[in-house]
C-alpha cells in the first residue's frame, strides 16, 4: 500500500490561542485512505509549540528526518503564502535524498502561482489547485497507473510543458466532504497546549462578495458553497464528543445568506452539543433577526473585516460596507449586547507625501472600536496573487524584506527568513513590499506600536485623539523614531520597549485632563499587570497580631467617573471627583470606589517596609480591607 504523509509546515511560533489539528491536511488524509492510501500526518506546528528548539537553526535538518521517518512514497504539504518557501525547501531536501519520491503542493497560495512553482522547482512534481478533494482523489488514481494523465486542477508537466486545467467548484455538495482523518493526529497533544479545546470547522466555502485584495474567489470560485444544516450538527456533536469545547468555522463568510444560516443555528440549536464557536462574518449582516440565533446556537465572536474606510480604499479594494462610525457602533454594540465579541481587521491606509489623513481615520475607528470593547487587527496590506489587487499593482518593483514576518506576526526564523523569496520577491506577498523599504520599515514599526497601545492605553489614546484632536499617526510616527529597529529585540521584550517610550513620551506632551488622567489609570493598570507577589505584613488589631499578605492594588484619584475616560464624544459626564481603587486580584483588575479614610489605610499598610514590625489596624478598618480582598490572612503571631 502506498503512504503518503502530509506536512504542516510551522506558521506560529509563541501564541496557541489558534494551535488546532490541520483540518485541510486531515481531510485530504481521508480523502487519501479512501483511495487506498495509508496517511500519515507530521504536524511541525504542534511539534515546533512542544519543543520550541525544532524550530532554531538546524530546523530543515529535523523536520526532514521526521518527515523520512514515516517512510513515505508521496510527501503532501499546503500553504497560504506565509510559510510557502519552508514548503519548498523541506520538498527539495526531501527530493534530494530520494529522487523516486513523489512531491505535491496545495492551499490557496501554490494554487495561485501553481505554473511559477512548476517553472521555478523542478523538486516540485505536481501542485493541487482550488479545492483539493477530488483533484487529489484523480492524482492518487493517476500515481496508480487507474488514470492516463493527471485530472482537472492539478498541475503538472508533460514533454517539458507545464499543464492545468482549471475548474471551479467541482463538488457537487459539501456533504460529499470525508470527517477529517483526526484518528492520525495526537489531538490530546493540540488541547494540551491549547486548552481552550480548539478545532476548525468546515461548515461552507467562498464568498459572495469581490473585495480585490482576497484570494477566495481564485481558490473557492465566486459564491458560496454549503454542508447541510443536518450534516453540520451531526458533525460538530461528534466533535464534541472527541473532547472539542470551541470551534472556529473556518468558511471565508458564514453569513453569505441569511436563510442557511438562520437554518444552521436552528439545527445547532435543536441538537443541543453545548460547543461554542466562533466564524468570519460582513458587518451589514449582523442584525438583531441574525444575532439573536448565533447567539442562541453558541457563537461567542465574529471576525468582521472592515478594512477599507476611506472612499479611495473603498473604491480601490472593491469594499463599501463601512458607512461611518454610527453605524459600525450600532452593528458592534449589537453584538456585544449578546455576548458576541468582535474583533474587526482594519487596512491602515500608508501615509502618501505627507498627507496621514487617510492613515488618521483608519486608526481612529480602529480606537474607536477598540474602546467600545470589541477586539481588532491593523493590517498592512498584502497583495496576494492572482488577486484584481495584484494585477492592480502589477509592474511595480518588489522588494525583499523580512519585516512583516517578524514584527507583526508570530512566527519562527524558518518562516520570517525566505531565501526563495530573494530571488522572487514577487511570488511571495508576506516576504516583499512595493515601497521604499526604509518607509516600509517606519510604518511596519509604528502598525506594531500601534497594536501594543491600542491594547495598552486605549482610554488614553481616545481621549488624545478625540477629545484633544491630535494626529494618532503623528503620535505613532515620533514613538517608531524614538523606538528605532525592533528585530533585535527579543519578541517577548517589544511589547515592553514600546510601552516604556510611549510612557516616557506622553509625560511631556501638553493634554487634557480628561487625556492625563486616562493616562494615570491605565499606567496604573499596566503597573498592576506587571507587578510581582508583595510581601507580607504584620498587623495588630483588636488584641491580635497576624501576617497577611496585600494583594497588587493601586489608588486613581478621578475628575470624573471611571466610563467616562472610554467616551468618544468629549461630553463632560455628571459625578463628583472620586478615589478608584484598582486590585489585581486571580489575573483580574476589579475596580472599587473607596473614601479618603480607606486611602488613608491603603498608605499605612503601603508604607510598612519592616514585615517585623506591626501595623496598627482597627477591627472595623481590617475588615474593610479583607473583605474587598486586598488583605489575604496568612497565619496568626503568637
Amino acid at each position: 500500500m502506498m503512504r503518503m504523509t502530509f506536512v504542516q509546515p510551522p506558521n506560529g511560533f509563541l501564541d496557541h490561542y489558534d494551535l488546532a489539528p490541520p483540518l485541510g491536511l486531515l481531510t485530504l488524509a481521508a480523502v487519501a485512505r479512501n483511495n487506498g492510501v495509508e496517511p500519515v500526518l507530521v504536524d511541525m506546528n504542534l511539534l515546533g509549540m512542544r519543543d520550541p528548539s525544532l524550530l532554531g537553526d538546524d530546523f530543515y535538518d529535523r523536520a526532514v528526518e521526521l518527515v523520512v521517518a514515516t517512510s513515505p512514497d508521496i510527501v503532501g504539504t499546503t500553504s497560504m503564502a506565509l510559510e510557502s518557501h519552508v514548503c519548498l525547501e523541506l520538498t527539495r531536501r526531501l527530493k534530494e535524498l530520494n529522487p523516486r519520491l513523489v512531491t505535491v503542493l496545495g492551499g490557496s497560495h501554490f494554487s495561485a502561482i501553481a505554473r511559477e512553482t512548476l517553472t521555478f522547482y523542478p523538486w516540485v512534481d505536481y501542485v493541487v489547485t482550488g479545492e483539493g478533494e477530488q483533484p487529489l482523489s484523480g492524482l492518487l488514481r493517476y500515481l496508480r497507473g487507474e488514470e492516463p494523465e493527471p485530472p482537472v486542477n492539478v498541475c503538472f508537466r508533460r514533454d517539458g510543458e507545464i499543464e492545468l486545467r482549471r475548474s471551479l467548484k467541482t463538488l457537487g455538495s459539501l456533504d460529499e466532504v470525508p470527517f477529517p482523518a483526526y484518528d492520525i493526529a495526537d489531538v490530546d497533544a493540540y488541547f494540551e497546549l491549547n486548552p481552550i479545546r480548539l478545532l476548525n470547522f468546515d461548515s461552507g466555502r467562498g464568498c459572495i462578495f469581490k473585495c480585490s485584495f482576497c484570494y477566495s474567489p481564485g481558490q473557492w470560485g465566486q459564491g458560496e458553497q454549503v454542508k447541510s444544516p443536518s450534516s453540520v450538527a451531526v458533525e460538530v456533536s461528534r466533535l464534541y464528543e472527541m473532547g472539542a469545547r470551541h470551534l472556529f468555522f473556518v468558511q471565508d463568510n458564514l453569513v453569505n445568506s441569511v436563510q442557511h444560516t438562520l437554518e444552521l443555528c436552528e439545527a445547532l440549536i435543536e441538537a443541543g452539543t453545548g460547543m461554542t464557536w466562533n466564524a468570519y462574518t460582513t458587518m451589514q449582516r449582523l442584525t438583531p433577526k441574525l444575532l439573536d440565533p448565533l447567539a442562541a446556537a453558541g457563537c461567542t465572536e465574529v471576525f468582521v473585516g472592515v478594512d477599507a474606510i476611506s472612499p479611495e480604499a473603498q473604491l480601490s479594494f472593491g469594499k463599501h460596507f463601512f458607512k461611518g462610525w454610527d453605524s459600525l457602533k450600532k452593528r458592534l454594540t449589537d453584538c456585544l449586547d449578546r455576548g458576541i465579541v468582535p474583533t474587526c481587521a482594519f487596512m491602515v491606509d500608508v501615509p502618501e507625501n505627507g498627507d496621514h489623513t487617510r492613515t488618521d481615520a483608519v486608526l481612529t475607528t480602529a480606537l474607536l472600536t477598540r474602546n467600545l470593547g470589541c477586539g481588532i487587527r491593523l493590517n498592512t496590506l498584502t497583495v496576494y496573487n492572482n488577486t484584481p489587487t495584484e494585477k492592480e499593482f502589477a509592474g511595480l518593483p518588489r522588494r525583499y524584506t523580512e519585516l512583516k514576518p517578524r514584527l507583526l506576526l508570530d512566527t519562527p526564523p524558518a518562516v520570517f527568513r525566505n531565501p526563495y523569496a530573494v530571488e522572487h520577491p514577487e511570488l511571495f506577498p508576506f516576504h516583499s513590499t512595493m515601497m521604499e523599504l526604509s518607509a516600509y520599515e517606519h510604518f511596519v514599526t509604528a502598525m506594531h506600536i500601534a497594536y501594543t497601545l491600542f491594547t495598552s492605553f486605549p482610554r488614553t489614546l481616545l481621549q488624545y485623539v478625540v477629545v484633544d484632536g491630535h494626529s494618532p499617526w503623528e503620535l505613532l510616527s515620533r514613538l517608531a523614531d524614538r523606538t528605532g529597529d525592533l528585530v533585535p529585540v527579543d519578541a517577548r521584550l517589544r511589547r515592553h520597549r514600546e510601552r516604556s517610550v510611549f510612557q516616557e513620551e506622553f509625560r511631556t506632551l501638553e493634554v487634557s485632563r480628561r487625556t492625563s488622567e486616562a493616562f494615570e489609570l491605565e499606567s496604573a493598570e499596566l503597573a498592576l499587570s506587571l507587578s510581582t507577589r508583595t510581601a507580607e505584613v504584620l498587623v495588630d488589631s483588636g488584641g491580635e497580631r497576624r501576617r497577611y499578605r496585600p494583594e497588587a492594588h493601586q489608588v486613581i484619584r478621578l475628575s470624573e467617573p471611571l466610563a467616562a475616560l472610554s467616551r468618544d464624544d468629549g461630553a463632560e459626564q455628571e459625578g463628583n471627583p472620586a478615589n478608584y481603587l484598582i486590585l489585581r486580584e486571580g489575573g483580574q483588575l476589579r475596580y472599587f470606589v473607596v473614601d479618603d479614610e480607606f486611602v488613608a489605610e491603603l498608605d499605612r499598610v503601603r508604607r510598612s517596609g519592616d514585615p517585623r514590625e506591626a501595623v496598627e489596624m482597627s477591627t472595623e478598618a481590617l475588615a474593610e480591607l479583607t473583605t474587598a480582598g486586598i488583605l489575604k490572612p496568612t497565619k496568626e503571631v503568637e
